[in-house]
């Protein structure tokens, strides 16, 4: 009886330690590759909603994961002592490359969408899908001259999160609003905006 208390004491024990482990998100968790990023070879096509529906799903959850890479570098950056470094050569190159597969995901997006013809209703829709996420990855977007910029001025800090001033008629409550009403109507799931 007691070695069955004593195990399944170490058996919790373990189980918590670790959940706590996995709390702290690993350098390897939600990275993304080439082919997670949107693309489309259509050209000239009228689209259904079901093709519309699955390529505004597919560039959401590629949206979804490049915010959660931003927050996560944020936190680690915030998190180093002001005497370190702000940005190590392998966050530059892993902001880097975030910034690059953002800029693709929303070129290849706004361009299946420029050079094809949407179903009815969707037009105004997807282009405020565009903006409001062009607006989140303004930051991401332009990392690699705030990194250079950070090098001529140490003790400024870099941020990949905040939107900029100018983006706030793109992204606030009204637009997120209006988009997550349209995805509700159209049944497009997605954890973006609960970020």
């Amino acid at each position: 009886m007691k070695k069955r208390i004593i195990y399944a004491l170490l058996f919790t024990i373990v189980l918590v330690l670790s959940a706590c482990s996995n709390g702290d998100i690993d350098d390897n968790d939600k990275k993304i590759t080439e082919k997670d990023i949107f693309s489309s070879n259509k050209q000239n096509e009228k689209l259904s909603e079901k093709e519309m529906n699955q390529a505004i799903q597919k560039y959401l959850d590629v949206n979804s994961i490049i915010l959660d890479n931003k927050y996560l570098m944020q936190s680690k950056l915030d998190k180093q002592s002001d005497s370190q470094n702000k940005v190590t050569d392998k966050q530059a190159k892993e902001l880097s490359q975030l910034s690059n597969n953002a800029v693709k995901n929303d070129m290849h997006f706004k361009n299946f969408v420029k050079n094809n013809t949407l179903p009815k209703g969707y037009e105004a829709n997807t282009e405020r899908i565009i903006k409001y996420f062009h607006a989140l990855n303004s930051t991401i977007s332009d990392v690699d001259k705030s990194i250079e910029e950070l090098n001529y001025q140490p003790q400024n800090s870099i941020n990949v999160v905040d939107v900029p001033t100018h983006y706030a008629g793109d992204v606030n409550g009204k637009v997120q609003n209006k988009i997550k009403s349209f995805l509700n109507d159209k049944h497009i799931k997605t954890d973006v905006f609960d970020k």
